[in-house]
């Protein structure tokens, strides 16, 4: 269910301003099943993806910033001895939106027609987590659809013309779909030289010949200037810090550099053939106390226009079949892909460890989003000062840490920014990305399905997850992992009633024919005998008798 409020402002005649400074979107007393085991408040409407454990209504809304969901006690029970009922209440944060409604000609802060956000309400059976999870997964395929593109991407950070063609040589050699040009790598999408506009479009034609996608990395909004980093922005767009009133190192995204840097961006777009923008640092929520950017009054309303116009962009963007990577949760404005959870530094981890590290990660937060709506990343070349001991060149010198990067992230359905110079440097390293891929691309139906988690990651032990969907041939297929030094010999347990198969089951492993078939348990589950050398990898597709 989905929930807003309509503001229309009539009058015709100049009169003063109405501010809209307090709004309940949603204002609903429910039983204690429909509220969190340990209900309170959430800052950011993502964030309950951990808060609602154990509640049989989800709750969240449709912007990245500046709205609120939280359940509080209902002041109508709450004199009464004992009680404490949940109020479920959904506004704007910090008094928010601030938004004036007046009838001002050209003037497009002052509004006529005000739209709220969207509160979406999902109800569900069971304070079961996974089943929880898997409702949630289906109201985000529903509602925002593009997060289920999925494509194989390389982070490339030789921005050379022969570095451009060796990159997407390799690409096609393995079965890679889309190159970006990573950060660090020279490129500048904000350029208005035509010349460098030229040579790029001339490496996106070449990419294109080869059947490669193209896109590339661009610092819209945060750490600009005033210490941070970027260049393009003037300090009259800066944001205004409303207690110091200086500027911040942030561009404020309701000023005039939002007018720029979207026409920057779709005139490098529309002339060079990029498919694919990857906005680092897009609007993060911060307020802005100028009185006089153009697309916002002063501090009040500041992060109403900043969500707003940066969902804008985005729209704009998806409009024109953009692919769109952003570390903030812009999905229901177009945005494809976020950062799954995990922290810059883990990269910087000794490799082993940065791979158990990432694969944690992602078990976990695989209950909160879609495999297909999250990236990792592989940091081939030295990344936040890890060293060698981190970075996965020489590729066929850590020939197994790479293949376990491949298997475990394809392994997944989770793309994962593999940031180099080259995808491999060798026959060996060369075999181990085309395996890898070409497994991906086999069965990228289950592995871009959901996922029911089996066993989490913790060194001491195999770890596994089982892809699941009732509706194509392949109802599922578990990735399980040993990273011990150990030859582990276990039965597993594969709960397979979100397969949709109600008797029996035929799995092969590894894909390899005959497969065997086996009868269900009571509770839809199979047990399989396992025996697992130290540091290897298997899977197990499963399909209906």
């Amino acid at each position: 269910m989905s929930k807003w409020m309509s503001v229309q402002y009539s009058n015709t005649t100049p009169v003063a301003p109405i501010k809209i400074n307090a709004l309940n979107v949603e204002y609903l007393a429910v039983q204690k099943p429909y509220a969190p085991w340990n209900y309170g408040s959430s800052p950011h409407p993502w964030d309950m993806g951990t808060g609602m454990t154990g509640s049989w209504l989800y709750v969240e809304t449709d912007q990245a910033h500046g709205t609120v969901v939280q359940f509080n006690s209902d002041p109508a029970v709450g004199a009464s001895p004992g009680a404490s009922e949940p109020l479920l209440v959904c506004t704007y944060y910090q008094g928010g939106p601030g938004v004036l409604m007046a009838n001002v000609p050209n003037v497009s802060s002052y509004l006529t027609q005000f739209d709220s956000f969207r509160v979406l309400e999902l109800l569900t059976d069971t304070d079961d987590r996974e089943r929880v999870a898997l409702s949630r997964h289906r109201m985000t395929r529903l509602l925002a659809p593009h997060t289920q593109e999925n494509p194989i991407f390389f982070h490339a950070t030789d921005n050379s013309p022969t570095g451009f063609q060796n990159g997407v040589n390799q690409m096609v050699d393995v079965g890679f779909e889309m190159y970006i040009y990573s950060f660090g790598s020279g490129f500048n999408m904000e350029s208005t030289s035509s010349d460098y506009i030229k040579q790029i479009k001339a490496n996106i034609d070449y990419a294109h010949s080869k059947g490669i996608e193209v896109g590339g990395y661009d610092l819209i909004c945060l750490e600009k200037g005033h210490g941070g980093y970027g260049g393009n922005v003037g300090d009259q767009w800066d944001a205004i810090d409303p207690s110091s009133q200086k500027p911040t190192a942030n561009a404020c995204f309701a000023s005039g550099w939002y007018d720029k840097i979207s026409g920057i961006m779709t005139n490098f777009i529309n002339q060079t053939g990029l498919s694919m923008v990857e906005t680092d640092g897009p609007y993060g929520g911060e307020t802005c106390a100028s009185t006089t950017h153009d697309h916002h009054i002063g501090n009040d309303d500041s992060i109403y226009w900043q969500t707003r116009l940066q969902g804008e962009l985005y729209k704009t963007l998806k409009d024109s079949n953009v692919f769109i990577n952003q570390p903030d949760n812009f999905f229901y404005q177009g945005g494809n892909k976020v950062g799954m959870g995990y922290n810059e530094n883990q990269y910087s981890l000794p490799r082993r460890q940065d791979l158990l590290v990432s694969r944690q990660g992602m078990y976990d937060d695989t209950y909160h989003f879609i495999p297909t709506q999250g990236w990792m990343f592989v940091p081939i070349v030295d990344y936040h000062g890890g060293g060698a001991a981190a970075m996965f060149e020489p590729l066929e010198t850590n020939i197994l840490d790479y293949e376990w990067a491949f298997a475990q992230y394809l392994g997944y359905g989770v793309a994962a920014c593999y940031r180099g110079n080259v995808l491999y440097d060798g026959p060996n390293s060369k075999a181990v990305v085309t395996k890898w891929v070409s497994f991906y691309k086999k069965y990228r139906d289950i592995l871009i399905s959901d996922i029911v988690h089996v066993r989490r990651p913790d060194m001491q032990d195999i770890d596994a997850i089982l892809h699941v969907n009732p509706f194509i041939d392949n109802r599922g297929l578990a990735m399980v992992y040993n990273p011990t030094l150990y030859t582990l010999s276990r039965n597993l347990t594969l709960p397979l009633y979100y397969t949709g198969l109600k008797t029996s089951a035929t799995i092969y492993q590894e894909g390899q024919e005959p497969g065997q078939a086996y009868n269900l348990e009571q509770d839809y589950s199979v047990s399989l005998s396992l025996k697992m050398e130290p540091q290897t990898i298997t899977w197990f597709l499963i399909k209906a008798t």
